[in-house]
């Protein structure tokens, strides 16, 4: 499934849920939509709505079937509808392995390539998550890195060819997962993934087997803001809970002098802990829950 040009024109066409009480409502049909996308779009812009019914007129549309298997009914809960993969994961979830000599699991190898595609009805453009390829981003990523801005955090302030080096000593880490973020096809920032029972995280607190860890970074100025980051955030964490069904929980370790950061983390469900050091720096523990994310943030 794909996100289609009307989804991203109007994505309501001005039409609004019918109330029924107790944070549902009743999703008229919209003809240029298809009903997961208008799923998408009426949650994303009435967040004060739980859950939503497909009137019937959406019977002969595609994934009305779909939907209604999976959920047992046209009626569809907002969490169970953003848990769900739908179009905007863009790679399987490979079965893992628990390995008992290493006491942890086995990781899948990562994607490659386009893993996440949402367009954000709030925000109006369209965001897509995509691997790092380095013979097409190391331009880009030197120039973020050598950003003022950036390197006062980051700290990778370099020559061209010491962070080509860096960037693929990194990439070629298989616990992390490097992705380049773009708004309508524009990229913007830099992010990883990692499993952070394998990252220099894991001695500083009771890990989880499939707790994941995240780095941002964001290069261009024209993408900096709430308004923004309420997407490019949001879309990470939804990506890390699709790809893997049993993380439960997200961790950051940012400066903990990042004040502005914090603020941003807050409002998207992810809250700083305590203090501690890292080799490199004094660090925030910072954790974000699925439930809470999906009941409060999504």
């Amino acid at each position: 499934m794909t996100v289609t040009r009307a989804a991203q024109a109007n994505p309501l066409k001005g039409i609004e849920p019918a109330a029924l009480g107790d944070g549902a409502a009743r999703l008229p049909l919209i003809e240029s939509l298809d009903p997961v996308e208008a799923l998408d779009a009426a949650f994303a812009l009435h967040p004060q709505l739980s859950t939503l019914v497909l009137e019937d007129a959406w019977r002969d549309r595609p994934h009305w079937q779909m939907l209604c298997e999976f959920f047992g009914a046209p009626r569809i809960p907002r969490a169970g509808f953003y848990q769900s993969p739908w179009h905007w994961l863009h790679h399987d979830r490979p079965a893992t392995r628990f390995n008992i000599e290493l006491g942890r699991v086995e990781r899948p190898l990562n994607p490659e390539g386009r893993v996440y595609e949402r367009f954000d009805p709030r925000l109006e453009r369209c965001l897509t998550l995509r691997t790092v390829s380095l013979d097409d981003d190391l331009d880009r990523l030197v120039r973020w890195m050598n950003n003022p801005r950036v390197a006062h955090f980051w700290e990778q302030a370099r020559p061209r060819e010491e962070l080509a080096e860096w960037f693929a000593h990194r990439l070629a880490q298989p616990h992390r997962l490097g992705l380049i973020g773009e708004f309508d096809g524009e990229p913007f920032g830099y992010f990883e993934l990692y499993w952070a029972a394998e990252d220099v995280i894991a001695p500083y607190y009771v890990w989880q087997g499939f707790d994941r860890g995240l780095h941002v970074l964001v290069g261009e100025e024209d993408f900096r803001g709430a308004s923004f980051v309420n997407a490019w955030l949001g879309g990470l964490q939804h990506y890390a809970y699709l790809a893997e069904p049993r993380t439960d929980r997200l961790v950051l370790e940012p400066a903990a002098s990042n004040e502005r950061l914090f603020r941003h983390l807050e409002r998207l469900g992810l809250f700083r802990q305590r203090e501690f050091d890292l080799p490199d720096k004094r660090a925030a523990l910072v954790m974000g829950w699925r439930s809470q994310f999906f009941g409060e943030v999504m």
